[in-house]
């Protein structure tokens, strides 16, 4: 058996603390001192043999700093293993350079996490034209989870399925809203959505013109299905998009919830009725809880 233990940047205590809990692991603060400079000091709880990293990489930047240090501090402790949990992985989005001189953040990103980590796991990383995770990472293993099995558990648990109908904005969402809906035996849609800018967004429901069994969608639920909401412009034009083909209440689940006060308070403002993320991110939102699955995956570390 490992002497395995569970290490957390500061921000991810809760989080920490219940992944922990449920692999039965004790559990430490990485500690992370700022000097007036800007500069930060990286101290771990000297340990050996594996050791889990629970680090959420939203405002990545100092986050990554940290990593490298606490990386580096674990290894001249003498640690065999060293596993990065990582619900919400940063810098995926770039996997090519769009005008020439432009870095591409996710084979940088990947290259260095790979040199510090014998392992990598996340869940649903934001990839466009990278379909395997293990290609970024190819230093070392790397698993995206899926957060499909708890959203779908969460669903499953509410009354009035019968009046569900899930909706995807754009053919990329298809994946999560096609799978849940399955889980659940309801009825999807997915949008086409075309991007001109990072807040500039357009989306129409032509299928819901076609289709007879949504002639009554103003008694419809319909909960709106992304794995990031960064603006909220994505989510404010599928809801416009809805109402004027008839919708009236509509809620939104996201993976990821990286938005401000402000754009939440936009959102609502479109008619969102209820916002709900997982908590790979902590937020006033999460609903979801994401430590069952990443016990699953981290059993055979123990």
């Amino acid at each position: 058996m490992n002497a395995t233990s569970l290490h957390y940047l500061p921000g991810n205590k809760n989080e920490a603390q219940k992944l922990g809990q449920s692999l039965a692991l004790p559990v430490y603060e990485i500690s992370v001192h700022k000097f007036p400079d800007g500069e930060s000091r990286v101290r771990v709880n000297p340990v050996q043999d594996v050791v889990i990293l629970y680090a959420t990489l939203n405002s990545p930047n100092e986050k990554l700093v940290h990593l490298a240090l606490a990386a580096s501090a674990f290894r001249k402790c003498g640690v065999r293993r060293l596993i990065l949990v990582a619900p919400y992985l940063c810098y995926m989005r770039q996997d090519k350079a769009f005008v020439p001189g432009e870095a591409i953040s996710q084979q940088v990103i990947g290259e260095d996490l790979s040199t510090y980590f014998d392992r990598i796991i996340t869940v649903d990383p934001h990839l466009h034209r990278t379909p395997d995770l293990q290609q970024i990472f190819p230093g070392c293993k790397a698993d995206a989870l899926s957060s499909t099995g708890a959203i779908a558990a969460t669903l499953l648990q509410e009354e009035g399925r019968e009046n569900l109908i899930l909706v995807g904005p754009d053919s990329e969402s298809v994946q999560w809203v096609g799978t849940i809906a399955k889980s659940l035996g309801v009825p999807f849609y997915i949008g086409d959505k075309k991007r001109s800018g990072d807040r500039s967004v357009s989306i129409n429901f032509s299928d819901f013109d076609e289709m007879p069994d949504v002639d009554e969608l103003h008694d419809k639920r319909i909960i709106i299905i992304d794995d990031v909401i960064s603006s909220g412009m994505t989510i404010c034009r599928c809801v416009e998009a809805l109402k004027r083909v008839g919708a009236n209440t509509i809620e939104v689940i996201t993976v990821h919830i990286l938005c401000s006060d402000d754009d939440i308070k936009m959102m609502k403002e479109v008619g969102v009725s209820r916002i709900r993320s997982t908590d790979s991110i902590k937020h006033p939102t999460n609903a979801i809880s994401l430590t069952p699955i990443l016990t699953e995956a981290l059993n055979q570390e123990i």
